[in-house]
């Protein structure tokens, strides 16, 4: 009994030392009272307003102008060489055909069109026959072509000399006659050559219009005659060069 007692006494001592030792707690940090702040605006750029789009001006109509065309009135008309009808007819322009302009003379009483029968060349026709259409202000004066020599021929007469043995007697004229040709109005000028007498004069001839003019001459071979077959030229020098020959003979047998 005696120890029990001793033993609850030291416990209970125990227990009272206890209670008075310093207990280490941590002190509580004292927290701010919360403070409500308003929230800061973001920097975010106000939306930029999409441009309305702008009158873009439409695209300018460029007008092209419509090709300038004839047709025939009411019957084929013919297409010459140059703007008169003292030119060469060299095609023409039918009932229901049309063609394109391409110039006009200086009063644009004849229109060059592209050749309807020939492509790749031109021709003219008369405004008074035709009707023209499309836009006709942009076309240019065409300067005309001088006329040229087409065509040239020689004969002669006669065409044998028959003389007696040695040449000996009348030695007839050899007469020669010649053909101009010509595809409009032009001055033509020419001589005859002969092949014992040289040249002869030049001459000259006017046409007033296309067509054929005959020209003539004549030479007289000369003592002493020799036998043999002898040439006659009708020669063109204006506006053009062109040549014709004929040949006649002499027979002394």
């Amino acid at each position: 009994m005696k120890y029990k007692l001793i033993t609850l006494f030291l416990l209970t001592a125990v227990i009272a030392t206890s209670c008075n030792l310093p207990v280490n707690t941590p002190e509580a940090t004292a927290t701010p009272p919360f403070t409500e702040t308003a929230a800061l605006p973001s920097d975010t750029p106000a939306p930029t307003g999409t441009p309305l789009p702008t009158d873009t001006p439409l695209p300018t109509l460029t007008f092209t102008p419509s090709v300038p065309t004839i047709t025939t009135l009411d019957k084929p008309v013919n297409c010459r060489l140059g703007p008169s009808t003292a030119w060469l007819a060299t095609s023409a322009l039918n009932l229901g055909q049309s063609a394109q302009i391409v110039g006009k003379n200086s009063d644009a009483s004849w229109w060059l069109i592209q050749d309807p029968l020939n492509p790749g060349r031109n021709c003219w026709v008369a405004s008074s026959v035709t009707s023209a259409s499309g836009n006709l202000s942009g076309l240019q004066v065409v300067q005309t072509q001088a006329a040229s020599v087409t065509n040239v021929t020689i004969k002669l007469e006669p065409k044998l000399i028959d003389l007696v043995l040695l040449c000996i007697g009348v030695i007839p004229p050899v007469k020669f006659t010649g053909s101009i040709e010509t595809n409009g109005p032009t001055e033509v000028k020419w001589h005859f050559e002969t092949q014992q007498g040289g040249a002869q004069p030049v001459k000259a001839t006017e046409f007033d219009a296309f067509g054929i003019k005959e020209v003539s001459g004549e030479y007289t071979h000369v003592l002493p005659v020799v036998a043999g077959k002898y040439w006659v030229r009708l020669v063109v020098t204006s506006p053009n060069s062109l040549v014709a020959e004929a040949l006649y003979e002499i027979d002394c047998t």
